[in-house]
């Protein structure tokens, strides 16, 4: 079964563009993870390239999906106002093809 499932978004800024880690689970509880590098933008726009990605792959949201983003320090912070983007932005690939979750 394919995990198309997005459970959990890694951001993180590297050389003037964002490296977005995506792990995918399936209901079987296969898991994938996929890297991508955005475009240049800052952080909002990596969020928005994902989104594009998984309406082009045909993937949903998990039912508490997780966006977290690296700091300088290497640690990692939650960002609910990212994810709450994200949600908006699937929620209107999916409405727009018709989609029901």
């Amino acid at each position: 079964m394919r995990a198309d499932r997005l459970e959990q978004v890694f951001l993180q800024h590297k050389a003037g563009v964002y490296e977005a880690l995506l792990v995918f689970e399936s209901p079987a509880g296969a898991r994938e993870r996929v890297r991508l590098t955005a475009p240049v933008g800052d952080d909002v726009a990596a969020v928005d390239f994902v989104a594009r990605y998984l309406g082009l792959q045909g993937a949903g949201l998990a039912r508490r999906p997780r966006l977290r983003v690296a700091s300088a320090g290497g640690g990692l912070r939650d960002a609910p106002e990212l994810l709450e983007r994200l949600r908006t932005a699937v929620g209107r690939q999916r409405a727009a093809r018709g989609d029901e979750d």
